[in-house]
C-alpha cells in the first residue's frame, strides 16, 4: 500500500469517541456538529450485542446477530481504519467480496435484494448470505468498530427510550449517512478522481442493472468501469481519502453542508424496478419516484429535526404514574447467560408481552438505586417537581434521566391506562 503519509497512533480519530455509554468513530468529533458531543445520550443498557437479547428472546445466531447486513461505509473511515493496526485487512475482505467502490464499501443490487428476502422471510439476525465481511468469526467482534458507519454506530435493536429512542436515532442516523455521503465524495474530488465519469458510469449501467451482481458483490467488469485509473490503487484511495479528512478535520461539518451529492437516480430507480415481485413489499414505492435533479437535505437541517427528537428523550409528562402490569421486578440470581453478564446488578426488571402472559418479552437489570426510584411508584405517584427533589431521585445522580426512561419503555404508565 502507498502512503502519503501516516497518522500518530494516538491520534483521537483512529480511536472510539465515547459519548455516553456508547461508542462512535472518532471521527464523528469532527464530521458531526459540535453540539451533540454535548447531548445527554440514551445509555441503551439493553442493546449488548456481546450478550446479544435478540438471541436471547428471538431466534438470531448468537455468532453473527445483526451483522447480516451489508453498510455502507464510506471510503474515509475505511482509510483510517487501514491506517490502525490489522486495518488493512479489512479491506482485503472488503474487496474480495466485490463489495469496494471508490466511495467506500457497497453493496452491489444483488446483496440489496438478498437482504430485501431475509426481511420477507424474518430471516434479519439469522440468514449467512448477507454476512458483513467486517465481522470477524472467530470471536463475533466487528474488526472496524471504531470506524463504523452511521446506520451500524445508531443501531439498537432495543431502544431504552421506546419511540422516542427510534426517532432521535432515526434522525442521528440520517445526519450521519448525509455527512458521510458528501464527505466521501468531496474527499474523492479532492484527491483528483473523476466523479461525474463515475455517476455517468453508473447511469449507463443502469439498463443492466440485473446483470451487474456477482454471488458476492459487483462483477469485475462493472468494478473496471467504476474505479477506473483507480483500479490496481484502491487501497491507495482509500488512506488518501482518509488522510484528506484528516487534514481537513476542523472544516469538515462546513465542507459536509456545502459540497453538493451526486447520485445517478436513473440507476437508483433502475435496481428498485428491478426488485423481485415476491420482494416488492418491502420497498417503497415512493423510491420509484425519485427526481434526476432532486436536491439533497443539508445536515444543517437534519440537525434541527434531531435536536426537536433529542428534546423529547426527556420529556416528563404530567400525571399519575404507577408500575405497567406487564412488568415485574424480581431479583437476579445469576441462572443464565445474561444473568450472568450483568450478575453486578442485583435485580431484573421483567416485562412480559402482556398482562397475564408468561411470555418474556426483555428485561433490563438496574442496581439497587434504580430499584429505589421504582418503588416509589409501586403504588402510584404524581409527576411534578417534587419527584425530582425526592432524596431516592436524588442519589442516583441521574434519577430524572432514569425515570424518564422508564416512560418511555412503558416500564411507568398513566393509572388511567394501567
Amino acid at each position: 500500500m502507498v502512503r502519503s503519509q501516516s497518522l500518530d497512533p494516538n491520534d483521537p480519530i483512529l480511536h472510539p469517541l465515547r459519548l455516553g455509554a456508547n461508542q462512535f468513530p472518532g471521527a464523528w468529533a469532527y464530521t458531526m456538529p459540535r453540539e451533540l458531543l454535548g447531548l445527554k445520550m440514551p445509555e441503551e443498557r439493553r442493546a449488548t450485542c456481546m450478550n446479544c437479547p435478540k438471541s436471547c428472546y428471538e431466534d438470531y445466531r448468537p455468532d453473527y446477530r445483526c451483522c447480516t447486513y451489508h453498510p455502507r461505509v464510506p471510503n474515509y473511515l475505511l482509510g483510517l481504519n487501514a491506517l490502525s493496526p490489522a486495518g488493512e485487512g479489512v479491506l482485503d475482505a472488503i474487496m474480495a467480496r466485490g463489495l469496494l467502490l471508490p466511495e467506500g464499501m457497497h453493496h452491489a443490487p444483488g446483496q440489496w435484494y438478498d437482504y430485501l428476502d431475509d426481511l420477507e422471510n424474518e430471516q434479519f439476525g439469522k440468514s449467512i448470505k448477507v454476512l458483513c465481511p467486517m465481522l470477524d468469526q472467530s470471536n463475533g467482534y466487528c474488526r472496524a468498530h471504531a470506524f463504523r458507519n452511521s446506520v451500524c454506530s445508531t443501531f439498537f435493536c432495543l431502544k431504552d427510550h421506546g419511540s422516542a429512542g427510534d426517532e432521535f436515532w432515526a434522525q442521528v442516523q440520517t445526519l450521519g449517512t448525509q455527512v458521510e455521503m458528501g464527505i466521501s465524495q468531496w474527499s474523492l474530488r479532492m484527491v483528483g478522481f473523476d466523479l461525474d465519469a463515475y455517476f455517468k458510469t453508473f447511469t449507463r449501467l443502469a439498463g443492466e442493472v440485473k446483470k451487474v451482481s456477482s454471488v458476492t458483490g459487483w462483477k469485475d467488469y462493472v468494478l473496471d468501469s467504476l474505479w477506473g485509473s483507480w483500479k490496481g490503487r484502491e487501497k491507495e484511495l482509500m488512506v488518501e481519502c482518509g488522510l484528506l479528512v484528516s487534514e481537513h478535520r476542523n472544516d469538515l461539518w462546513e465542507i459536509a453542508n456545502s459540497f453538493e451529492i451526486k447520485e445517478s437516480s436513473r440507476f437508483n430507480i433502475s435496481m428498485i424496478a428491478a426488485v423481485p415481485d415476491h420482494l416488492k413489499d418491502q420497498i417503497d414505492a415512493e423510491d420509484l419516484e425519485e427526481e434526476e435533479d432532486s436536491e439533497a437535505a443539508k445536515p444543517r437541517d437534519i440537525w434541527k429535526s434531531t435536536v426537536k427528537a433529542y428534546e423529547k428523550l426527556w420529556d416528563l409528562p404530567e400525571g399519575r404514574y404507577t408500575l405497567s402490569s406487564r412488568a415485574e421486578i424480581v431479583l437476579n440470581h445469576g441462572i443464565d447467560k445474561e444473568s450472568l453478564y450483568h450478575e453486578a446488578k442485583p435485580f431484573s426488571i421483567r416485562v412480559y408481552t402482556r398482562k397475564g402472559s408468561k411470555t418474556l418479552d426483555w428485561r433490563m437489570f438496574i442496581d439497587q438505586a434504580e430499584f429505589d426510584i421504582l418503588e416509589l411508584f409501586k403504588d402510584g405517584r404524581t409527576m411534578d417537581w417534587t419527584l425530582l427533589l425526592h432524596p431516592t431521585v436524588k442519589a442516583l445522580g441521574r434519577g430524572k434521566e432514569f425515570v424518564a426512561e422508564m416512560l418511555e419503555s412503558k416500564v411507568l404508565v398513566r393509572e388511567s391506562l394501567h
